[in-house]
């Protein structure tokens, strides 16, 4: 649809920035900015509305967010209003678009090294944290320049949190989660689970349909390939724990989508997915009760593992999911990624194999501890497992 023009002031790549970074989070305060900023008025549907006001909410009243993590929040969402103003202001590209392959599971499932590998594949596209977090160029804007943004994003968070940037290694021209395009609707629950502090919103979250999110989504997907286009007949291959908790709304917009569904063993995923929250939410504030963490995670985990499985098993997707042992990765990540090309009918050349090999030796797997005592949780072991173990099928 055409979108209604606002005055315009300010140049469009802006961010704001002087004393506004350091106020509250205010809802229409940021509507306003992204209307400034663009030029443009039409956020489309007001279904993201309440999504928006209790996100900002939630984050000013339960997030305890410091002044850095307050600025951070802010240019997030000041981000996806702008992302999404200029959805509103352009046609959907007409590029065709094969049903994606989905890597699903929790966190720390192995997810960052399959996708990286399979990404190699000459016949699976992958979208780039650059492509993530600018989806539709802006105006005036080139793709040098949208790296060079998200270069600074990614030097920013190796200077800021260091423990968040080694446990998840990122790139600027590296595959990254699509979970950044679920901001634009306002319903992420990487934001609402991980990143912050935000019980409110992430049990509203919890009970939303998210048709409208995944159909911004795929708007988003196609705006990259156009811009950066992929070869003929190739899938995306997309991942993010975002998906876990939403897979039925997910599969009704990329109709025909194929699932890698990761597993680990409950505890150590746990235990690991802990360690992951407490250090990205010590980079945006100073008030991290790492017991608390530990709660809500287990609560979380077990929920999303119960609605993955629910949707995995039913027998009209079954025969679309292929299950991943984390221990097979880990001990085998090119075997592994093999038997996930052979499932969708693609081969391991010789030269993909070095691809594989040069790629692995430059990023070896990061150690990571796994603060179970900290967060309050028993020793590792202690007891069953309620949902399937590694290696299950």
């Amino acid at each position: 649809m055409n979108a209604r023009r606002a005055p315009r002031q300010g140049r469009s790549g802006d961010e704001g920035g002087g004393d506004a970074r350091a106020e509250c989070l205010d809802a229409d305060g940021l509507r306003a900015e992204a209307v400034r900023l663009t030029g443009l008025a039409d956020f489309g549907a007001p279904g993201h509305g309440p999504a928006l006001d209790l996100l900002v909410s939630a984050l000013e009243t339960e997030a305890r967010l410091s002044p850095a993590g307050r600025a951070e929040a802010r240019d997030t969402l000041l981000r996806a209003l702008r992302t999404r103003l200029w959805l509103h202001a352009l046609p959907v590209p007409p590029v065709e678009q094969e049903p994606p392959v989905v890597l699903v599971g929790l966190p720390r499932t192995g997810s960052t090294l399959l996708h990286r590998l399979l990404a190699l594949h000459p016949a699976l596209r992958a979208p780039r944290l650059w492509e993530l977090l600018a989806p539709v160029t802006p105006p005036g804007a080139g793709a040098g320049s949208l790296l060079a943004a998200a270069e600074r994003h990614v030097a920013d968070l190796a200077r800021t949190a260091p423990d968040l940037a080694r446990v998840h290694p990122t790139g600027a021209d590296e595959p990254e989660e699509c979970e950044h395009l679920m901001n634009t609707d306002f319903r992420n629950s990487v934001l609402g689970l991980l990143s912050y502090r935000i019980p409110a919103y992430a049990s509203w979250l919890a009970a939303q349909d998210l048709t409208a999110a995944y159909t911004l989504h795929r708007a988003q997907l196609a705006h990259i390939l156009a811009r950066r286009p992929a070869p003929a007949d190739s899938r995306l291959v997309l991942k993010s724990p975002s998906h876990l908790w939403h897979l039925p709304d997910l599969d009704s917009v990329h109709a025909g989508a194929r699932f890698v569904v990761l597993e680990r063993d409950l505890e150590d995923a746990i235990g690991s997915v802990c360690g992951l929250v407490s250090a990205a939410r010590r980079k945006r504030s100073d008030a991290v009760d790492p017991v608390e963490i530990g709660r809500d995670m287990a609560a979380a985990t077990h929920t999303g593992l119960s609605r993955m499985y629910a949707f995995t098993t039913d027998p009209s997707v079954a025969d679309r999911c292929l299950t991943v042992s984390f221990t097979d990765l880990v001990a085998g990540p090119e075997a592994t990624a093999r038997r996930v090309l052979s499932w969708l009918g693609l081969t391991a050349d010789g030269a993909l194999r070095r691809l594989w090999r040069e790629h692995l030796s430059r990023n070896p797997r990061p150690d990571h501890v796994h603060p179970r005592a900290a967060c309050g949780l028993p020793p590792a072991g202690s007891q069953p497992s309620p949902h399937r173990s590694e290696g299950a099928s």
